[in-house]
């Protein structure tokens, strides 16, 4: 066993040395050199495809805007890469300048002293930067009271429609579903006139969705009025898996796949479905928008706010879960750089950047100054598919900041997968899924 570990850890220290080593290899030149006299600032970051266009765009715009600073962009190609790399060099202690993180990383950075606390460098600055932040990424990027990295890509799930079947079948094309039962009567009544109708391709389901999809689960969770995790009276953190809520929003969905009028797939395959047009409606990010649109061509799309849970008085409780990065500056021991990563953060999420980096990309803005900008008001106006994000702000909230969470995402991911295939009692899976994972809950609690 000893040999084993040993072995094991030359192994890390190998891949690390490698991965390092590329690094450097492809970094060009040294700052000076590279721009001119600039203070080099290494930006590394996880977007492509038309969402890295827009990128690469706003960053040569920057750079061309001031003659202090030069940002290298640097794309990692996946944010699993990413992740890997950053935690890679840090342990050889040649960490970027600036990097995208999700929280779980940024927990470890904070507690091994390798990141700056943005505090620091927002106490020098005229305006109140922090009052203008949007209060759910403000509150998603505190750590003890304190902010250490600020919201960069933040998008939220909504509902797709095609507005020609849905005038088709009889439905108003201007509105989505607003409630899980509304949903269903859409996705039935759209399911059986495909079905029952001469000449209709009779494969059309009313609802589309990805197998094992642990967002929407967590979504509908908080739609039914549940927690994802709260402590116990013990301070033990626990789930809400194997609540009412949680079981309630497994059966939804169960339900709507036993009944034939909604279909899984793997992956993406919900949205290639939408775009050819094979079911009524699926739920995904905002940001889908951008990388479905251009596909679309035989019909006319609307976007809505998730659907949510109608309550006995008659109102309809909400709830929606953030995604996307966020943007830490590592503590690298220049006081340059660090000067020059904030500026460019802070120019990034200026109210008119701002405002464009979220219409170009579809993402949440950062300020509220960005949401009240004339950019983004022109935006809603011509293009009213923009609204549901702005509409679901009121009721957003983030995953649990645990340095466990993606072990746990892929543990319910598992529980789910198993709960449409074998098609059982949704409380089973449910509280098998909440005994996993409050195992490991009592671990990380400790």
């Amino acid at each position: 066993m000893r040999n084993f570990l040993i072995a094991t850890l030359i192994c890390w220290f190998v891949v690390v040395g490698l991965i390092i080593k590329h690094d450097r290899d492809t970094a060009g030149p040294a700052a000076s050199e590279a721009a001119g006299g600039k203070t080099q600032i290494v930006f590394w970051h996880a977007m492509g495809g038309p969402l890295g266009i827009v990128m690469n765009d706003l960053v040569d715009r920057y750079n061309k805007s001031q003659d202090s600073f030069y940002i290298k962009s640097v794309n990692m190609g996946s944010y699993d890469t990413l992740a890997k790399k950053v935690l890679a060099s840090l342990v050889a202690n040649e960490a970027p300048d600036i990097s995208q993180n999700y929280e779980t990383l940024t927990k470890k950075f904070i507690k091994h002293s390798k990141i700056v606390c943005l505090d620091d460098l927002i106490a020098s600055e005229s305006e109140d930067i922090k009052a203008d932040i949007i209060p759910v990424l403000l509150e998603n990027n505190t750590f003890d009271g304190k902010l250490y990295s600020f919201p960069f890509n933040k998008s939220v799930p909504v509902l797709y429609y095609n507005k020609t079947m849905f005038a088709k079948v009889g439905l108003d094309p201007e509105r989505g579903p607003e409630t899980h039962e509304e949903m269903v009567e859409y996705c039935r009544k759209i399911t059986q006139y495909h079905q029952t109708t001469p000449g209709e391709d009779r494969s059309v389901y009313g609802y589309g969705c990805s197998k094992a999809n642990v967002w929407s689960f967590l979504n509908r969770i908080l739609q039914y009025g549940g927690t994802i995790v709260k402590d116990d009276p013990n301070g033990i953190m626990k789930s809400g898996f194997a609540e009412p809520p949680a079981i309630k929003a497994l059966q939804h969905l169960q339900e709507m796949l036993r009944e034939g009028i909604a279909r899984e797939g793997q992956g993406f395959d919900h949205q290639n479905d939408f775009i050819a047009g094979k079911v009524g409606m699926i739920e995904s990010s905002i940001v889908s928008k951008v990388f479905m649109e251009a596909d679309i061509k035989d019909f006319d799309y609307g976007i809505a706010p998730l659907p949510g849970n109608l309550l006995t008085d008659g109102n309809i409780n909400h709830g929606v879960i953030l995604s996307g990065s966020n943007i830490n500056i590592f503590n690298n021991g220049d006081p340059k750089k660090v000067a020059g990563a904030w500026d460019f953060v802070k120019w990034f999420t200026s109210t008119d950047i701002g405002a464009e980096w979220s219409v170009r990309t579809t993402y949440l803005p950062v300020r509220k100054s960005s949401v009240e900008s004339e950019i983004i008001k022109k935006a809603l106006e011509e293009d009213p598919n923009l609204k549901a994000p702005y509409v679901q702000l009121d009721y957003c909230h983030f995953e649990p900041r645990l340095s466990v969470w993606f072990e746990i995402r892929d543990l319910m991911a598992d529980h789910l997968e198993r709960a449409t295939i074998d098609m059982g009692p949704a409380e089973n899976y449910c509280r098998q899924m909440a005994a996993d994972v409050d195992a490991i809950l009592r671990h990380a609690s400790r």
